[in-house]
């Protein structure tokens, strides 16, 4: 599959609004296109338009996703949410970031505000984010180029690095095509061997249950991120425990019940398939790189290009 090329700024701060700036995390960033009109010709499997404005849009980084540096109200651990953040930022090239201590998560300053980068992206995804790899500095090849992405050019990404230095789970959508699926999975499975970054703590995972006594208890561990996602939400709910979560899940197929492809077994699935929970424990009992996730469907007669 071919990725399309964007040049561009990735933005950090903005000088004029700095408490209002961008929030970025380990997996997210604000990118500033030169050419706007390229982000509007992506695919939008989801049926989403992008959304961009004069200061740019966000890119989640395709393949990934770190721990929640913040999430509504709340967060993951945060040792290893601002590791990854960090880390992304440093490799993008910023240096002497500092956050608002009342704010942690928008920059109060740093060296550069605003720096040269690319990325390299197949759609905009269904929050309207811009889905990609990304890489410091310009490249060779010029804006809107079609590039037929392999793997030592993915090993140049930020997202190869976070993924191999153990600073974010595997997340892959069907967008993602299969030989790059299978070479990042192999990264994160040596990251996990290693005990690389989070997978030290990482739980609720297939070595081990986690268990969560309230939503203050759940900030504190390292799972993985999509997973902490659903269970915030349930136990908003006002729920006690993990008893009704199967089926709290099983009731929206979109925006809880993901659509699941399961690579062990080669079948469909859904999210519940790989959960289990009950009274205060909960377990992903299948590796994240073991499953392939489909993008929210597209409303009828929503357009996809």
């Amino acid at each position: 599959m071919s990725y399309t090329l964007l040049r561009g700024q990735f933005v950090i701060r903005y000088p004029d609004l700095p408490r209002q700036g961008p929030e970025p995390d380990g997996d997210t960033v604000k990118f500033r296109p030169d050419l706007p009109a390229l982000v509007e010709g992506l695919r939008r499997p989801s049926g989403t338009p992008p959304d961009i404005n004069a200061r740019g849009i966000s890119v989640r980084l395709e393949a990934m996703d770190a721990l929640e540096t913040h999430f509504g109200e709340t967060h993951q651990e945060l040792v290893c949410a601002n590791a990854a953040r960090d880390r992304l930022l440093e490799l993008l090239g910023f240096t002497n970031i500092v956050f608002f201590e009342d704010q942690p998560n928008n920059v109060k300053a740093a060296d550069q505000d605003s720096l040269r980068g690319y990325v390299l992206s197949n759609g905009i995804d269904a929050n309207g984010r811009l889905i990609g790899f990304v890489y410091r500095g310009d490249p060779a090849e010029p804006d809107g180029a079609n590039i037929f992405l392999e793997e030592d050019r993915v090993d140049g990404s930020a997202n190869a690095t976070l993924m191999e230095e153990g600073l974010a789970y595997p997340a892959f959508y069907a967008t993602l095509p299969a030989s790059l699926r299978t070479h990042l999975a192999g990264k994160s499975r040596a990251a996990r061997a290693a005990q690389a970054g989070l997978w030290e703590n990482s739980t609720a995972d297939p070595n081990g249950k986690a268990t969560v006594p309230n939503l203050l208890g759940l900030q504190q561990l390292v799972m993985w991120p999509k997973l902490f996602r659903r269970l915030v939400p349930y136990l908003a709910t006002g729920a006690a425990d993990f008893t009704g979560f199967d089926t709290w899940l099983r009731a929206d197929a979109v925006h809880r019940d993901d659509p699941l492809f399961l690579l062990d077994r080669g079948e469909h699935g859904n999210m519940h398939d790989v959960i289990s929970a009950a009274g205060h424990d909960v377990q992903l009992t299948v590796w994240p790189e073991e499953f392939i996730i489909n993008p929210d469907p597209a409303p009828p007669g929503a357009p996809t290009r």
